[in-house]
Formats: structure tokens, C-alpha cells, sequence
């Protein structure tokens, strides 16, 4: 008798099996993202010209994407990264952008798209990793279609690397649903923002206390696939902040443009 019960367990169990939800399989996707940063550093309090740098980098990475309820488990790879041109009146470490290839973060997006839990190393390379994670999800609900628009403020720590990977960076971007395109063959919604944001920060050197304080507008625009895969993204920031040190006898302007293209490949 209890040889018949659990073998009759058993064949409920697997009756229940045919009827549950087939796990959804983890999906690979890779991209290109080139990035252009343009800075210029007015350093008249030296009694010195102005010190500018233009720098154009390539980087391979991969996003390895796994539903579940409520949202999707990312795994982000930096495959590899490599200057295109410098042009730059000062030292520039390439070996910076030799570190980041390899490294990993992992984060939690919710189906609003809000970058949540993002893990990696507390390194520079870390928050390069970081920053390229929320470069990939536009915050917005899964079922917003052409003419809707809605608002939304953010608040993260670290931007990139330098003094700006301890900024604060308060954000207010107005979002809408623009339009649909065809990308590689595949229908996606175009999801365009504007922005402005502040950043401020402090950080500890050697020759003592450094801080930054600022302001920022920019735009971003997404092409987003029916599965809510990332197609495609081009985003547009200018940036205006002053950054005071114990040697400079009054805050240095800084102005910067970065523009990035963001490209889903095969």
C-alpha cells in the first residue's frame, strides 16, 4: 500500500510537471560600445593654458540575461576594451583600460527597469563595469507604447572612474515612448529621454581633500525589442563642473562632452 501511495505521488508530480511553466532559458546577448569623451580643464589659477583631452574607446561586452519572477538576473562581461585615439596634453594610462578587460557585475532589473543590486569589484574597474550595467536599461514599463510619457528622479554613487566613481549623481529624466524602428530585422519601440542632473563628491588624496560639484544635461534614446532586449542606444552628455583641491587657489572649470553608442551584435 505505500509502495502504490508513492508511486502515485510520483505520477502526480510528474501529471503537475506537464502543466508547469517551461523555464525560460538564459539569453546571451553581445554588444559594441563606443565612447567619445571630450574634456577641457581650464587651468588659469596655475597661470597655465587649458589642458584638453579627447579620447575614443571601443569595448566589447556581454550581457547574460535570466528571467525571473518579477524581473531579470544580469550578468555583465567586459570582453574587451581598446583605445581608438588619444589626444591628450598630459600622460594618459592606457594601462587603465587594459585592466577593465574581464571584469564581471551582476545586478537585478525589475520590469520597470530600474537597476537594482548592482555587485562588482570596489575597484575603478569595477565602476566602469557598473556604469556600462546602467547604460543598458531604460526605466520604463514593459507594456509603454508610442505617446507615452512620464518623469522619473534617480540617485547613484560613481560615474566612470577618477574622482567622479565617488560622485553623487541626482537625476531627473522626462521619458517617452517616441515612435517604432526596425533594427537588424527586428520591430522595437524608440524610447527617447531628456535629462539634467547634479553631481557632487569628496574624496580623500595624499595632498588632502578633493571635491567636486556640478551640473550635467543630456539625452538618451533606446531601441528596445518586443522581449525587452536592448537593441541598440545613443546617448549625448554635457558636463560643467568645478573641482577644488588644496593647491589650486580657487576651483578649477571643467567642461566635458560624452557621447556613447551603444550597438547589439551578433
Amino acid at each position: 500500500m505505500q509502495v502504490r501511495s508513492i508511486a502515485a505521488a510520483a505520477a502526480l508530480i510528474v501529471g503537475l510537471a506537464a502543466f508547469a511553466a517551461p523555464l525560460t532559458p538564459p539569453v546571451t546577448q553581445r554588444y559594441k560600445v563606443t565612447e567619445t569623451n571630450h574634456q577641457v580643464v581650464d587651468l588659469s589659477a596655475f597661470g597655465q593654458p587649458e589642458q584638453v583631452t579627447h579620447v575614443v574607446t571601443s569595448s566589447y561586452v556581454t550581457l547574460l540575461t535570466t528571467d525571473s519572477a518579477g524581473g531579470r538576473a544580469v550578468k555583465l562581461t567586459v570582453d574587451s576594451i581598446h583605445i581608438d585615439s588619444i589626444e591628450s596634453g598630459a600622460p594618459f594610462p592606457r594601462e587603465v583600460f587594459d585592466s577593465v578587460r574581464g571584469v564581471t557585475a551582476t545586478a537585478w532589473v525589475p520590469a520597470d527597469g530600474k537597476v537594482q543590486n548592482i555587485v562588482a569589484p570596489d575597484t575603478v574597474r569595477g565602476a566602469v563595469a557598473s556604469n556600462l550595467m546602467r547604460s543598458f536599461f531604460p526605466r520604463m514599463a514593459p507594456r509603454a507604447k508610442v505617446g507615452d510619457t512620464w518623469t522619473d528622479t534617480t540617485e547613484t554613487t560613481g560615474m566612470g572612474s577618477g574622482i567622479l566613481a565617488a560622485a553623487t549623481i541626482r537625476r531627473v529624466t522626462n521619458w517617452a515612448v517616441s515612435g517604432e524602428e526596425t533594427i537588424g530585422g527586428t520591430k522595437a519601440r524608440k524610447v527617447d529621454g531628456a535629462f539634467s542632473q547634479s553631481v557632487s563628491g569628496e574624496s580623500a588624496t595624499p595632498n588632502g581633500s578633493m571635491s567636486i560639484d556640478g551640473t550635467a544635461t543630456g539625452t538618451v534614446s533606446f531601441g528596445v525589442a518586443p522581449d525587452g532586449r536592448t537593441l541598440r542606444v545613443n546617448s549625448k552628455m554635457d558636463l560643467q563642473i568645478s573641482i577644488a583641491i588644496p593647491q589650486a587657489p580657487e576651483p578649477i572649470p571643467v567642461n566635458g562632452t560624452i557621447t556613447s553608442v551603444i550597438t547589439a551584435i551578433r
